[in-house]
């Protein structure tokens, strides 16, 4: 048999294997994802109803399309959402990437006309949701990022980088695989868990907030509600800038923030290592020394 012949079938050989596994595991996904919204019914007061699942072996993510969230009593549809993604997750260890998504989320319209009466711009908008952890074994370090975004009004990031989580890690681990725990045995693991988080090492921290062509409308929206103009709340806020003890360029952000309504970021980052226990024990001791504790978290805020 040629050369040419033998790599052609090795090929459709290969094909037909990579098929037939996703096939097999989207099988599996679909059971998988059935059994985890039963035992969501059971423990909560809500329903999840999905049109469909499916798994890609290459980037381990599932996905379920169209779910809607209802509430059990009254069948009552709350959340509509258009895909729920995990991306990275791993029963049996401690997995190097996670990431959960939601895509295209809205309100019901019950929800939505309640909302409506304090926000309308936020009532009548779509939502994207994502969450990620990025985790090193080699030196324990972990990455936690989330966001939240309002199409055309909002969007909002908090990123959060930790030391020594190996602890954790390996805590939520046997969390996970725990099944039925005696009272003892609970109490044991939310001890383990507190110790685990109180040895973490703050990092660096960013919280920012981009701003999109609906956000104008959203803030007038609730200064009106709290009797306030635009002009009004600037001058209230100018007023308190002036008896926080930050320094001018953090004032300057804020300030440009509230005129311009663009963009936001607050930089915060700890030089040394060390725990929370220690972290807040600083931060203590410099509270009255401002100045002293803006260098210590090397406080930066930008705002236009």
């Amino acid at each position: 048999m040629k050369k040419s012949t033998i790599m052609l079938a090795m090929a459709g050989v290969l094909s037909a294997a990579v098929v037939g596994a996703h096939f097999y595991a989207n099988q599996q996904a679909e059971l998988v994802v059935q059994e985890q919204i039963s035992q969501f019914a059971e423990q909560s007061e809500l329903l999840i109803e999905h049109q469909g699942s499916s798994y890609n072996l290459f980037t381990n993510t599932i996905k379920v399309q169209s779910l809607e969230i209802k509430d059990a009593a009254e069948q009552q549809v709350l959340l509509n959402i258009g895909e729920f993604s995990l991306q990275g997750y791993e029963a049996d260890k401690i997995s190097e990437f996670t990431e959960v998504k939601l895509a295209n989320v809205t309100l019901s319209p019950v929800l939505a006309a309640e909302l409506e009466q304090q926000a309308a711009t936020l009532a009548g908008t779509s939502y994207a949701l994502t969450s990620s952890l990025r985790y090193n074994p080699d030196n324990g370090n972990s990455q936690f990022k989330s966001s939240v975004e309002a199409d055309g009004v909002v969007g909002v990031e908090f990123n959060f980088d930790l030391g020594n989580s190996a602890e954790l890690m390996a805590t939520s681990l046997e969390m996970q695989q725990s099944t039925e725990m005696t009272l003892e045995q609970e109490l044991q693991m939310q001890s383990k868990l507190i110790s685990a988080v109180q040895s973490l090492q703050p990092q660096t921290l960013t919280f920012a907030i981009a701003g999109q062509p609906k956000l104008d409308a959203l803030v007038t929206e609730l200064l009106t509600n709290q009797g306030l103009s635009k002009e009004q709340f600037q001058q209230m806020l100018a007023m308190q800038l002036a008896q926080v003890p930050v320094s001018e360029e953090a004032k300057q952000g804020l300030s440009g923030f509230a005129a311009g309504l663009n963009a936001l970021e607050v930089n915060v980052s700890v030089d040394e290592a060390m725990d929370f226990n220690a972290f807040s024990q600083q931060v203590q001791s410099l509270a009255a020394d401002p100045e002293a504790l803006e260098k210590f978290l090397n406080l930066k805020i930008t705002g236009s």
